[in-house]
């Protein structure tokens, strides 16, 4: 059972938890990094009896990308669609082996890639693994477009008004780290 003491800088603001089943959401960003290394390098560790499942969601609208469709038969644009999302998927699979390296308790969880709308696919995971714990990372402002540079990780956002009203269990987002840019 994992009893995290959050916010253990601040003793007046500090709670005791009580969790079983941990569902850690990351594409890769430098945001999603912040809840993996809250997850691997504070949580897990102090409390490895917990089970810790490592969620990757593609977006199902990357499966809208077309191109040309008069240029294309159904065939053609099956394989394509079949092309990009094992793609996808090595670069997810690429990812969860980082994770490994970077944290070796990390071994110790399991890995689920999945293609579907985020907060739904979050929510529906979380229940089919009962689930008392969702982890994810912080948002993130967007960079002007002329500073903007080019980093690995899935770009998803999550609607947060949305994804409150379905959440199964207690949600805890991964505190900004100014210095992980």
């Amino acid at each position: 059972m994992l009893v995290a003491q959050l916010c253990t800088d601040n003793p007046l603001i500090s709670c005791m938890l009580m969790f079983t089943s941990l569902l850690l959401c990351t594409h890769g960003t430098a945001g999603a990094r912040q809840a993996e290394r809250l997850v691997f390098a504070d949580l897990y560790p102090r409390n490895p009896e917990i089970t810790v499942t490592v969620l990757t969601i593609i977006d199902q609208d990357w499966q809208g990308m077309t191109g040309d469709d008069w240029l294309n038969s159904s065939h053609t644009h099956t394989t394509f669609l079949d092309h990009v999302q094992q793609q996808m998927q090595e670069e997810n699979e690429e990812d969860w082996q980082r994770i490994k390296e970077q944290y070796p308790l990390a071994r110790e969880a399991s890995f689920v890639g999945t293609v579907g709308p985020i907060e739904e696919t979050i929510a529906a995971q979380a229940r089919q693994r009962d689930c008392d714990l969702i982890v994810i990372g912080p948002h993130r402002e967007s960079k002007r477009l002329f500073n903007l540079k080019m980093e690995k990780g899935l770009r998803s956002r999550i609607n947060t008004i949305s994804f409150h009203k379905i959440l199964p269990c207690p949600l805890l987002v991964a505190p900004l780290n100014a210095d992980a840019d």
